[in-house]
């Protein structure tokens, strides 16, 4: 499918506009974040052809998006860190918004990471934000590398790997 008109000539082009996050998808659903705190969509995942301005848009979130950070979409919410350090999430449904609280000041360019009942989300100053999952906003911990860290986080087997600029970290 094909999404149009999300950088139109004229007044409002943006010359440095290009989408870095990766869409998230569930049953029914992919969200489509763009750039430059634009907007987010959700389109209905049953479709096909060119779905500018039809039916096959369940909502749009037109502005304090991420950048650069991916989505993360578990049960029936849609987690969006923002580049700023907010935590952004709506309704996987509506798109109506549960909260947005800043989890920490610095930089995020990593994606967040869902293990076990926990978001994990790392910041470009090396700190490591736990939140856990759900409708309310709670901060389970907050850890500080000591370096600068780009990259995601990966989970695997009870270990977290964290790649900073000069090190790969394995920690249980």
């Amino acid at each position: 499918w094909r999404l149009g008109g999300l950088n139109p000539q004229g007044a409002e082009y943006h010359p440095t506009l290009r989408f870095v996050a990766s869409p998230a998808a569930a049953e029914g659903i992919v969200v489509c974040p763009t750039a430059k705190n634009g907007p987010v969509f959700a389109i209905a995942s049953d479709r096909a052809g060119d779905l500018t301005d039809t039916d096959a848009v369940l909502w749009i979130r037109e502005m304090n998006t991420p950048d650069v950070p991916s989505p993360i979409i578990d049960s029936g919410l849609v987690y969006l860190c923002r580049e700023n350090g907010f935590m952004l999430v709506l309704d996987q449904k509506t798109g109506e918004e549960i909260y947005m609280e800043r989890t920490h000041s610095h930089r995020h360019r990593a994606s967040p990471v869902l293990a076990g009942g926990h978001l994990y989300l790392t910041a470009r100053d090396g700190t490591i934000s736990v939140l856990k999952a759900g409708r309310k906003f709670e901060m389970v911990a907050q850890n500080k590398m000591g370096e600068s860290i780009s990259a995601s986080p990966v989970i695997s087997d009870g270990t977290i790997y964290l790649r900073t600029f000069d090190a790969l970290w394995a920690i249980r």
